[in-house]
């Protein structure tokens, strides 16, 4: 059970983090660019390393299969359904994928760098993310990935709660909590999926958190969410 529970995480987490990054579109600009060079030093200065969670790994789930092309299929759509003019935003950096397994249960954590070719968009996106319309794409494409994916296995349709962390000095913020239950000889498994944000300048970071059977610690995932945006307001973008 445990392979395929990291292996669902790893999807989840793929169809999650492309949708995200994909809000960085490149449409009309109302201010200037950073340069590549300049988004992408950001985006190292940010992102979550190995040394900022002790007791983690870095997963190697991932790495072990392909996506298939139905899970790839459905990523596309799940894009074009949470933002049909969505285009390529400037630089897009993930960190690694962290994990833990204890008497606790499974644990997985990671950040993301999207930069936008400008404030004015990146701001866009942040709506575009708190809609009920991104909600709504997001659990559709995740039933449809689940449904029949794993035999003598059956999922409960898949839940998101929305929040709102606090962020001082930055444009915005949004927190999706997925929660769906996988039940399989008879015993019930919650997995939850908790994905806090801000938009800073033209940059959307991202923390992406990964708990199973209980939610990933909420005191952990403060601590991260608060040392990200330390780092965004710390470094030029």
């Amino acid at each position: 059970m445990r392979p395929a529970m990291a292996r669902m995480s790893a999807i989840f987490l793929l169809l999650v983090t492309a949708t995200m990054a994909a809000c960085g579109g490149s449409a009309n600009a109302d201010d200037a660019a950073p340069t590549k060079a300049q988004a992408r030093a950001f985006a190292g200065a940010v992102n979550l390393t190995a040394t900022d969670v002790p007791g983690f790994k870095v997963s190697s789930e991932a790495k072990r299969e392909h996506d298939t092309a139905a899970e790839k299929r459905l990523e596309h759509e799940l894009l074009h359904c949470v933002h049909p003019a969505s285009a390529k935003g400037l630089v897009e950096v993930g960190s690694k994928e962290l994990e833990r397994e204890s008497s606790a249960g499974y644990q997985v954590v990671q950040s993301e760098v999207a930069v936008a070719r400008s404030s004015a968009l990146a701001a866009k996106e942040l709506a575009i993310i708190r809609s009920s319309h991104a909600r709504g794409c997001m659990s559709h494409y995740l039933d449809l990935l689940l449904s029949g994916k794993y035999r003598g296995a059956t999922f409960s349709p898949v839940s998101i709660a929305e929040g709102e962390p606090p962020a001082s000095g930055v444009t915005g913020s949004f927190a999706w909590r997925i929660s769906v239950a996988i039940t399989a000889h008879g015993v019930r498994l919650p997995f939850y999926v908790d994905i806090l944000g801000f938009v800073y300048g033209p940059a959307e970071v991202s923390l992406f958190a990964v708990g199973l059977p209980q939610p990933f610690p909420a005191a952990s995932e403060k601590r991260l969410f608060s040392l990200l945006l330390r780092r965004a307001k710390s470094h030029e973008i």
